[in-house]
């Protein structure tokens, strides 16, 4: 009797890990690509992984099931859940649910109906769930480039992209060629309406490919190097170009000349994050605001015993929105600008404590997907600012605005080479993320007129750097670190060495 419960017990445990790990069917249409996601049963519904049915239907994840919370991202808005919570929230709208999300394992389940309603509201293409068959059907869009126009302005020209969904995309410039190209884009038949000739811009031609599609400019003129921005909320891609002007400017008017004649003096710190938001949160609690608080108060330290004068961005836990950050140092004629961050990647606890690493950024646009999550993750801190504050982030004022700020993109460039090998020479127990440094568009960064760079100190979201970056010993280290960096930069522009 006592051997036939045991035997009873035993296939009970087999048949609940087997159908916690079966998973329920995603598919997508019209490529009928078919993936298993983890799944339970329980209350006679079919509960599924959050986060694994959000990324097959193409959601980006802000946040990880450690902090309690996940949010998802689309070109259309956000969709947030929140642990054992009744409410789920569209944007900043609160919708009731009856069956609040359970954490199992590693992932946040919800059962397949409520979750396919909650992801169906932000969702491009449109969800569905099939409960007799077990398959959620995500659709994809036949077409997701929508229109291309151009436009003369004052300053240069602008080319305008619309998108019916967020894209990989990069763009390359070769005389007379500008190309724009997007991984995984369909054009939609009349996406070019007419020769778009205006400013620069002579004529355009899309041409599409199995995988990808490209736009291509042809110009009339040399130009600067383009500048592109692309607002998520309208999924509108701008990129600005501007005729090179060949004669030679007065040499005190370069940003290298005027860096020359007066020498480094001024630096803003700039600890990112604070006050009500707390930036990326660690797998134990550890809050990215406090971390970067703690190695610029350090920083200011070692500055200005060196004879700099310092200002810092804030020395408390308050809230400081982005465009008043750099907004400060413009005001301060700050000759250097450094914001300090954490980095953190979603996933479950094996992928986050797989990526590690710093990484040093300066304001461009972005050559690879890392390098643009990273700025999707550090700009989403508009979130916590009020809706007027949101709208200097979007249209077309800040495409050009930002061409400001790229005066100084050599020397913010080299400013970022500097603090990436100074890093990487005492900083031993943590390494670098990648070689190289990073270049995205920071709205952090967005026009400051000094050089100005975005440090990630490391990985707030693997269990090991989270204990690294929180150790006062270590951000000690990271702050003479970062002091070396400045202190050297500061030497190779006033002596030319």
């Amino acid at each position: 009797m006592g051997g036939n419960r045991l035997q009873f017990t035993f296939m009970l445990v087999f048949l609940a890990v087997f159908a916690a790990g079966a998973g329920v069917t995603v598919r997508t249409v019209p490529d009928g690509k078919s993936v298993a996601v983890p799944y339970f049963e329980q209350g006679g519904m079919v509960w599924v992984s959050i986060p694994d049915v959000a990324r097959l239907a193409g959601f980006g994840q802000s946040q990880g099931v450690s902090s309690g919370k996940l949010v998802f991202t689309s070109s259309r808005g956000r969709v947030s859940f929140i642990r054992d919570n009744h409410f789920y929230a569209v944007d900043t709208a609160f919708v009731p649910t009856p069956h609040p999300p359970q954490v199992r394992g590693a992932a946040l389940y919800l059962p397949a109906a409520a979750l396919v309603s909650a992801l169906n509201a932000r969702h491009p293409g449109g969800i569905s769930w099939d409960g007799k068959a077990s398959v959620i059907t995500v659709n994809t869009l036949a077409h997701n480039i929508l229109s291309v126009t151009t436009e003369a302005k004052q300053n240069g020209t602008v080319a305008t992209v619309v998108l019916a969904d967020s894209l990989p995309f990069e763009v390359t410039y070769f005389h007379p060629n500008l190309l724009i190209n997007f991984n995984g884009g369909k054009l939609a038949p009349d996406a070019v309406r007419r020769r778009l000739r205006a400013g620069i811009i002579d004529s355009a031609f899309t041409v599409q490919y199995d995988g990808s599609a490209q736009i291509s400019l042809v110009l009339n003129n040399q130009i600067e190097t383009p500048h592109v921005d692309y607002n998520r909320a309208t999924r509108t891609l701008m990129v600005a170009i501007r005729p090179r002007i060949e004669q030679k400017r007065p040499a005190a008017a370069s940003p290298q000349a005027q860096l020359d004649i007066f020498g480094i003096r001024t630096v803003v710190i700039d600890p990112g994050h604070g006050g009500r938001d707390p930036g990326a949160v660690g797998p134990t609690g550890v809050l990215e605001k406090d971390v970067v608080l703690g190695i610029g108060l350090e920083l200011r330290k070692m500055l200005e015993k060196a004879g700099l004068r310092v200002f810092m961005t804030r020395d408390k836990d308050v809230f400081i929105p982005l465009s008043n950050r750099t907004k400060f140092a413009n005001d301060k004629k700050a000759d250097i600008f450094v914001s300090i961050h954490a980095n953190a990647i979603a996933g479950d606890k094996k992928r986050r404590d797989a990526v590690r690493g710093y990484k040093v950024y300066f304001l461009s646009d972005a050559k690879n997907e890392t390098d643009k999550m990273a700025a999707m993750r550090e700009n989403a801190v508009i979130e916590f600012e009020d809706k007027d504050a949101q709208k200097k982030y979007t249209g077309l004022n800040d495409v050009l605005n930002s061409l400001a700020g790229a005066e100084f993109l050599r020397e913010s460039q080299e400013l970022s080479i500097v603090i990436e090998q100074s890093l990487g020479a005492n900083i031993k127990k943590i390494p670098r993320q990648q070689l190289g440094v990073g270049q995205a568009n920071f709205w952090v960064l967005n026009g400051a007129l000094m050089p100005s760079v975005l440090v990630e100190v490391g990985f707030i979201s693997n269990s090991e750097e989270e204990t690294l970056i929180s150790d006062k010993r270590i951000q000690f280290q990271q702050a003479a670190a970062l002091n070396e960096a400045i202190l050297q930069f500061k030497k190779q522009v006033e002596t030319g060495q």
